[in-house]
């Protein structure tokens, strides 16, 4: 077993002897492969498409993620596919506009949270573009391509006929509270009233004050109606998020080093073959 174990050292050590002389008798072509490699990927960084990324949040107290979620994935479709025409009639925007789109994925902005006291969903909509200046508009569009599906409309239109209906009910009991309150300011009630009345005067006003509580709820509710509102726009970042300078640089070591030592292991065979011929 020591012999054996003392063979294995010199074994390692002759092949350890090997490569450090294959290394230096290769070195210079190790550096050219290196080299080659670097700039190739260097090539790659400058002249491949720059593509950009930038983040939107939206609410909803009408979409829910998986149905979010589906109408990003046909929109992401029609991406794949080429089919400009298709989602630009969707998102109402030129076709120009959607061929400088890369990809658009959604996802809620805390996973597995639940939803705000109000039932609203917050979605994180990421966009890779080829053109900043597309931001804007394709905000708009994705915003149009929410609210413009059947069934998120009938929705809206059902919150706005209920807090509209419900306004000019909690309007007309504040009317019928106020008169109120001036006929017993006046001393009317009190004198229609029949025998003693033990009534506590400042109740209409906590009722008034109730009752204005919910029309400006309900108010605010109207105005927000809408199925999407915005949160935080597209932000305009100028630095690329792909491709990456460090990455490019990276893979191309990678690969000169990879033509370095199918070089070297091709001499090696050139060697092998050689010799074999000579002894032969």
């Amino acid at each position: 077993m020591p012999e054996q174990k003392k063979n294995d050292e010199i074994d390692l050590t002759e092949l350890l002897i090997k490569m450090v002389k294959a290394f230096k008798a290769n070195f210079w072509a190790i550096v050219f492969f290196v080299a080659i490699g670097i700039a190739l990927g260097t090539a790659y960084y400058f002249t491949s498409r720059k593509v950009y990324q930038s983040k939107m949040i939206i609410s909803s107290v009408i979409l829910t993620e998986p149905f979010c979620i589906a109408l990003f994935d046909n929109a992401s479709r029609y991406i794949m596919e080429g089919n400009s025409e298709m989602l630009a009639t969707q998102f109402h925007v030129s076709e120009e506009v959607v061929r400088k789109i890369v990809s658009l994925q959604v996802q809620t902005v805390a996973k597995g949270a639940p939803a705000d006291a109000k039932g609203s969903e917050r979605f994180l909509i990421t966009a890779e573009v080829l053109d900043l200046a597309i931001l804007p508009e394709l905000q708009k569009g994705i915003i149009t391509y929410l609210e413009s599906n059947d069934f998120v409309k009938t929705r809206v239109e059902q919150n706005k006929n209920y807090y509209k209906q419900m306004l000019v009910s909690v309007e007309k009991e504040i009317a019928d509270m106020e008169e109120f309150k001036t006929r017993i300011f006046n001393g009317d009630f009190f004198q229609n009233a029949k025998g003693n009345v033990m009534f506590d005067p400042t109740i209409v006003n906590t009722k008034i004050l109730e009752l204005t509580e919910k029309k400006i709820n309900y108010q605010n509710n109207l105005e927000i109606a809408n199925s999407v509102q915005l949160i935080d726009s597209f932000t305009r970042f100028e630095k690329q998020f792909r491709p990456k300078l460090s990455l490019a640089l990276t893979t191309g070591f990678l690969a000169g080093v990879g033509m370095a030592c199918a070089f070297i292991f091709l001499r090696f065979v050139n060697k092998l073959t050689a010799g074999a011929k000579s002894l032969s």
